[in-house]
């Protein structure tokens, strides 16, 4: 076996031991699988990053789906739809987008 074999074969099994370390990225809103249906305002603050003051503002929004008949809460698929709708507020207002990208 030549040298550079070796360097390949030694980089094709350092390859797949990191394949196997790394865990796939969730796809595109798999990780509000997590949530119920109805999000509750505390899960919406976590979500989005945001403290209770910029929770009530968004919770003012004549755009944003909140269903207030039972407690406040959010539709989950209405929300997800608000926040491809609504990028530039998010960007502006969330501290934490970790989870939203």
């Amino acid at each position: 076996m030549s040298f550079e074999e070796s360097i390949r074969e030694i980089f094709q099994q350092e390859l797949e031991k990191f394949k196997k370390s790394v865990s796939p990225a969730p796809t595109e809103n798999e990780w509000l699988s997590e949530y119920p249906n109805m999000l509750t305002t505390s899960h919406v603050m976590e979500i989005l990053g945001i403290k209770r003051a910029k929770l009530s503002e968004l919770m003012n929004r004549s755009d944003f789906p909140v269903f207030k008949l039972a407690g406040t809460k959010v539709p989950k698929h209405k929300f997800i739809i608000w926040i491809e709708n609504n990028t530039r507020w998010i960007e502006d207002n969330a501290q934490s987008s970790r989870k939203i990208i």
